[in-house]
């Protein structure tokens, strides 16, 4: 079952491309552009996978794949955690 969720980010795009490809980590990949893509990654409990779609400032992150023991609150917590990062 995949989770969906929104996030406003009314700066820069390609910031915010880097942004999400260090959430990834060294350990995934994220293929893509300032407009939509994918990534992937692995954690300690399990491996991850998803997709985005950036529309204005609202980019909506589709989770397809995430580890059992991660719930999906988490995921996004750190998502916003790591896009408020300077």
């Amino acid at each position: 079952m995949s989770n969906q969720f929104t996030v406003k980010y009314p700066g820069d795009k390609s910031e915010l491309l880097n942004k999400i490809r260090s959430t990834v980590g060294s350990k995934g990949t994220l293929n893509g552009n300032e407009q939509k893509g994918s990534f992937e990654g692995s954690t300690p409990v399990g491996s991850f996978e998803g997709s985005y779609i950036i529309a204005g400032d609202d980019i909506t992150v589709t989770i397809d794949k995430k580890p059992f023991l991660v719930s999906n609150g988490r995921i996004q917590e750190e998502f916003e955690k790591a896009l408020k990062k300077a």
